[in-house]
């Protein structure tokens, strides 16, 4: 963009990872001493890890916390909204530039997956589509872009995933949105496997 006169810069809500963050500490704390109890003292006929109870809860806890602290950086430093030259143009997490020209607009659409309408913006033009998670944002400042890019706000309805791509050819659907069932059963059953590997290599020390 350093070469294009950039008139609007609006980056996603920083305090919203930090505030989901604090939301989640007291939640874990009382699970977090139960479990540290039960690795000590074991269960039935299982030992307990003894001593080595802590750093396990800590380990079991302190990997997803950095993975959630990735998570925020690159959404938060990689992703941006800005109007230049009078064109929108959307940066994802992965660095991926979507640039909307115009004539446009800018749906609220529900996205009715398994069931669960998931609410998001779709931003596109004829050519182009980019679609947002608007609780990543502040609505004002994503507003005044819409505003100042003269994109028209509509309903976009409640169409299932396939409808919507069908709609949006060149939009991208998270998994998650497309696939609730299995991305939802495919980490949990990772969430099984890292509680059952990290038990397991403390239990060996």
């Amino acid at each position: 963009m350093n070469d294009r006169s950039t008139e609007l810069f609006v980056s996603p809500d920083k305090g919203r990872f930090g505030r989901v963050a604090l939301a989640v500490v007291p939640a874990v704390i009382v699970p977090g001493i139960s479990m540290t109890s039960l690795l000590a003292g074991g269960r039935g006929t299982s030992e307990g890890l003894g001593s080595m109870a802590v750093p396990a809860a800590v380990a079991l806890v302190a990997l997803p916390f950095l993975w959630y602290v990735a998570y925020a950086i690159l959404h938060t430093l990689n992703t941006y909204v800005a109007l230049v030259d009078g064109a929108v143009l959307v940066r994802n997490w992965a660095r991926r530039l979507t640039v909307i020209e115009g004539p446009g607009f800018v749906a609220r659409t529900h996205i009715d997956s398994s069931g669960i309408a998931d609410a998001v913006l779709v931003v596109a033009d004829d050519r182009a589509a980019v679609m947002l998670n608007p609780r990543q944002w502040r609505e004002a400042e994503l507003d005044e872009v819409w505003r100042r890019a003269a994109l028209p706000q509509q309903f976009g309805g409640t169409p299932t995933p396939r409808e919507l791509r069908k709609r949006y050819p060149t939009i991208r659907i998270p998994l998650y949105i497309r696939y609730p069932g299995i991305v939802y059963t495919f980490w949990t059953i990772l969430v099984i496997l890292y509680i059952g590997v990290v038990v397991n290599v403390f239990a060996r020390i």
